[in-house]
């Protein structure tokens, strides 16, 4: 599968996961990482993770995310999976990993 419709497919799942729990997303990025069907996302929130722990916004993400996309047989793997409020984006934008 071409890496352009699995990107598309894993944001319109993303979107789909942020309308059902309330969250307003500043910013959706989902890269490719070149080697077969493996992704990295970033989600960031404007509103709706205010209360909500790190811990259980990503495993709910990555969650709803292995069960919609890896149905539609893409093999999707889910290398990088970083669910942040804005201002822990802005906190940790610049650090290297």
């Amino acid at each position: 599968m071409k890496s352009s419709i699995i990107l598309k497919e894993v944001r319109a799942a993303i979107e789909e996961w942020a309308r059902l729990h309330n969250v307003e997303t500043s910013l959706i990025d989902v890269k490719h990482t070149g080697m077969g069907s493996i992704v990295h996302v970033l989600v960031v929130a404007r509103k709706g993770f205010e209360n909500w722990p790190w811990y259980e916004r990503h495993d709910s993400l990555f969650d709803f995310l292995n069960a919609k996309v890896d149905r539609t047989g893409s093999d999707v793997f889910i290398s990088r999976l970083s669910p942040m409020t804005e201002e822990e984006y802005e906190k940790y934008e610049g650090v290297e990993a």
